[in-house]
């Protein structure tokens, strides 16, 4: 089992750099086609190719080609490497998260929106005296468009993604394209709700990204391509023909790139001319302990 996993977890993530490389070639088209909301759903093909890894090729299904060569010694030590990597991954996440909460008792942090499963907006100390009324009510409104998307569920969700996939530097790439097509998406659905607050929000927007950064959890302003996000404030919004069509294709994308690493996948390793393994097995009577070959 260990050796399947490792293996699996090696094509995991192959598929999902093939995949990162796919959505950066198509981000732009997509943005221009489909609109900014559509374009941040052409995410979800990542984490659908590295799914498709863990399930049995059309190569093992079938009994097509020839297996592949196995680890040996080499798969549990893999596992533990990935695993301790993970484990460091995840107290890096937990002390940047414990450090922006600091800074949140502060009135130090925001605005942003903090918290996955009960998600809260952020506003530092100073927000009244920073922000008119005006961008003040962007500001708010920016943010619980984020809470009505879903998008602190999707930072968790992201997030798990990155550790996962620590040691693969195309999926460190991708959390940082994702969180800005977010914010994109976000922008878009608030001036598509209010189209006629698009100068006031576009003057928010610039003031909003002089705030400190963020938690990898947290929606925030900062840190995001200010040039990108004021131009795209001007686009008109797709059509709905369009919109539909956006959907369905990012819709098919995932369900393709799930075939194409189904179908592209080798077989895994031959066991039957391996040696056998030996389990030990104690006589109840004598307390002898005999070694004692595994049947496949």
């Amino acid at each position: 089992m260990i050796e399947l996993f490792a293996l699996a977890l090696i094509r995991a993530q192959v598929a999902a750099a093939a995949a990162v490389l796919l959505i950066i070639a198509l981000r732009p088209f997509a943005r221009r086609l489909f609109g900014p909301r559509r374009a941040y759903g052409l995410w979800i093909i990542a984490p659908a190719a590295a799914a498709a890894a863990f399930f049995p090729s059309l190569a093992e299904t079938m009994d097509l080609g020839a297996p592949a060569r196995p680890l040996g010694v080499w798969a549990p030590k893999l596992v533990m490497l990935w695993l301790a990597g993970c484990a460091i991954a995840t107290a890096i996440l937990v002390l940047r998260e414990h450090l922006f909460r600091r800074k949140v008792r502060q009135g130090l942090a925001g605005p942003a929106v903090m918290g996955a499963l009960w998600p809260r907006i952020v506003l530092p100390a100073d927000f009244a005296q920073r922000f008119d009324a005006r961008e003040r009510e962007m500001i708010q409104l920016h943010e619980r468009t984020h809470i009505n998307r879903g998008d602190p569920i999707a930072n968790l969700a992201i997030a798990v993604f990155g550790v996962l996939g620590w040691c693969n530097p195309l999926v460190a790439l991708a959390q940082r394209l994702v969180r800005i097509d977010q914010e994109l998406a976000c922008d878009a659905t608030v001036v598509a709700l209010r189209s006629n607050i698009r100068a006031d929000y576009a003057k928010a927007l610039m003031k909003a990204q002089l705030s400190v950064s963020t938690s990898p959890l947290a929606c925030g302003w900062a840190t995001h391509p200010l040039i990108l996000r004021v131009s795209l404030l001007n686009r008109g919004e797709p059509s709905l023909t369009r919109d539909i069509a956006g959907f369905l294709t990012m819709t098919f994308l995932a369900v393709a790139a799930m075939a194409i690493v189904w179908s592209v996948a080798p077989r895994g390793p031959d066991y039957s001319d391996m040696p056998p393994a030996y389990t030990p097995q104690m006589d109840p009577y004598t307390g002898a302990i005999t070694w004692v070959a595994e049947t496949p």
